[in-house]
């Protein structure tokens, strides 16, 4: 009788499993699918247009699709920005990593931040995001803007994507007379 009841626990232990461990199949969960990409690919490039002009080309090493989120993860990325006639770069964009959501086509950079315009102005920062309805880039970050021996650093900024329109929000500090041919700097 007693063999009898050892055997029962036994059946049951594999069903129940071990309490404070979860078995594998459900060790993902939702979150865990989530993290996995729908895609990854090498060699990403994304261009944006508006009426047949280019707003916008968009090249990572690599990308991974979230399809739920409707996000891209960008690794080593560059983004060029057309000028307003969509002939030519008015300025390009890099970073370590991004994110761009495909349903708004906004955009985020963060790590190691440059962007350069075509008038050599350098903005420097640990993220900048690109909001698509509004043309328009933004941060809350520290930057750093340069050009040539010239600079100017503070806190908050939004900004064209040409870096022709600058404004500055907080703690601004630098050489501000001397950058004055940026355009309209604030």
């Amino acid at each position: 009788m007693c063999h009898n009841k050892y055997l029962a626990i036994l059946a049951i232990i594999p069903v129940l499993g071990c309490p404070g461990k979860q078995r594998p199949a459900d060790s993902l969960g939702q979150t865990g699918r989530e993290a996995l990409p729908s895609q990854t690919i090498a060699g990403f490039r994304l261009t944006e247009t508006l009426l047949g002009k280019k707003v916008w080309v968009m090249k990572a090493e690599e990308a991974n699709s979230y399809s739920q989120r409707q996000e891209v993860d960008l690794t080593q990325l560059n983004i060029e920005f057309y000028r307003e006639a969509g002939d030519s770069v008015g300025a390009i964009l890099t970073a370590d990593r991004g994110t761009v959501n495909t349903a708004t086509r906004d955009m985020e950079a963060r790590e190691n931040v440059v962007i350069v315009s075509r008038d050599s102005i350098v903005l420097t920062t640990d993220y900048i995001r690109w909001r698509n309805t509004t043309r328009r880039l933004s941060t809350e970050s520290k930057v750093r803007l340069e050009r040539g021996a010239d600079w100017l650093t503070g806190e908050g900024l939004e900004a064209s994507p040409d870096l022709k329109e600058i404004e500055l929000k907080r703690n601004v500090q630098g050489q501000k007379e001397l950058l004055e041919g940026l355009g309209d700097l604030r």
